[in-house]
């Protein structure tokens, strides 16, 4: 549990420091955004911040909210693992199967998600991809390419700290 807490509080610091980011769509997280939702034919992808209990949604395609409570998304689940998260069927899953967007609008089936790693190892949020439909498993490709997405956004979110950092 102790560790939980550490792991909690280094993620709230660090989305903490990135909140200088501005708070409108911004074209760079756009195109990782863009890139998953096209590479999975998916009708929604979405770049998120998550840290205390809310998800602050940076960049999306497919739906229109801008942040949400953190209980009420799938992205928490994908924080702090090595891998990809995917569930191709939500309704069967008691993770999700009572989740708002699950059970109402806009109907999420499938999820896949990959970890925003900064640097220093901690997980700030997550670069996912929903349907509206079941579906079997992402191909091993699939997943490199989702987790290799998420680890060049999670370096121009470092690179964009940097230079407020630089100009502060």
């Amino acid at each position: 549990m102790f560790k939980s807490l550490l792991r909690e509080r280094r993620r709230a610091m660090a989305v903490h420091g990135l909140d200088r980011l501005e708070t409108s769509a911004d074209p760079a997280f756009d195109r990782f955004v863009g890139a998953a939702a096209s590479a999975f034919h998916a009708p929604i992808a979405a770049l998120s911040l998550i840290h205390h209990d809310m998800q602050a949604i940076k960049a999306a395609r497919g739906i229109a909210l801008r942040c949400i409570p953190r209980q009420s998304g799938f992205c928490s689940f994908a924080l702090d693992r090595d891998g990809v998260l995917e569930c191709c069927a939500a309704l069967d899953d008691p993770r999700f199967a009572t989740l708002p967007g699950v059970i109402g609008e806009p109907y999420m089936r499938y999820y896949i998600g990959a970890p925003l790693r900064l640097l220093s190892g901690v997980d700030v949020g997550a670069l996912c991809v929903v349907d509206t439909v079941e579906r079997p498993p992402a191909s091993a490709d699939q997943k490199a390419y989702l987790l290799g997405l998420a680890r060049q956004a999670s370096l121009a979110l470092e690179a964009r700290l940097d230079i407020l950092g630089n100009a502060a």
